[in-house]
């Protein structure tokens, strides 16, 4: 990480945002999203889970790399390949605040994310997103998680993610029954091409 990292913010108040991310073989990609996003919210704290397999963290010497990380950002090896396991170890040391789910290869514009956490909405609020180079304005819960903010204290109403196919649109389709949605117009997410499930 650049040494012009934000600095760590005295616990003295509550964190106002989690932003968990979610790693697999391809460390220095998060990296780059997780400075992106303190540079954006410097408040923020980020809970990095890496479901790398045992030879990519060998060779790419991730325990030396974990070493770098800011204060604000806590690390945690999963030994499982599977993001919804990985959003649940890091939703177990969340108690407050509002929460941002971001992956290790899509791209943020995390100044939006930033202005979003400021507006007085409750629950959860949504934005569109971008994928091809396409605007996408979805009307229902089949959406990227990563273009939802949600408060703890909803979150923790429809949690915790099933570890099957599909576990993200499942929660967000019960957060959708459970209250309407404050829907914002500026984009975060620009949506990198993958085909991961789990």
């Amino acid at each position: 990480m650049s040494s012009d990292m934000p600095p760590h913010v005295s616990r003295t108040q509550p964190y106002k945002v989690t932003a968990i991310f979610v790693t697999y073989n391809m460390f220095e990609s998060a990296l780059r999203n997780i400075e992106r996003f303190l540079d954006a919210v410097p408040y923020g704290r980020v809970i990095l889970v890496d479901n790398s397999s045992s030879d990519y963290r060998k060779r790419e010497r991730i325990a030396q790399k974990v070493m770098s990380l800011p204060s604000s950002c806590e690390f945690v090896e999963s030994d499982k390949n599977c993001r919804f396991h990985a959003y649940n170890l890091a939703l177990s040391k969340i108690t407050e605040g509002r929460i941002v789910f971001r992956t290790d290869d899509d791209v943020f514009d995390e100044n939006v994310t930033s202005e979003l956490l400021d507006s007085a909405w409750q629950g959860f609020a949504t934005t569109p997103h971008v994928y091809d180079g396409q605007i996408q304005t979805p009307q229902g819960f089949q959406r990227p998680l990563e273009t939802c903010i949600f408060d703890y204290q909803f979150l923790k109403e429809v949690l915790p993610f099933k570890l099957q196919g599909g576990a993200d649109w499942l929660l967000l389709q019960r957060a959708f029954n459970m209250q309407s949605v404050y829907e914002a117009q500026d984009v975060i997410l620009y949506k990198a091409r993958h085909g991961r499930n789990m």
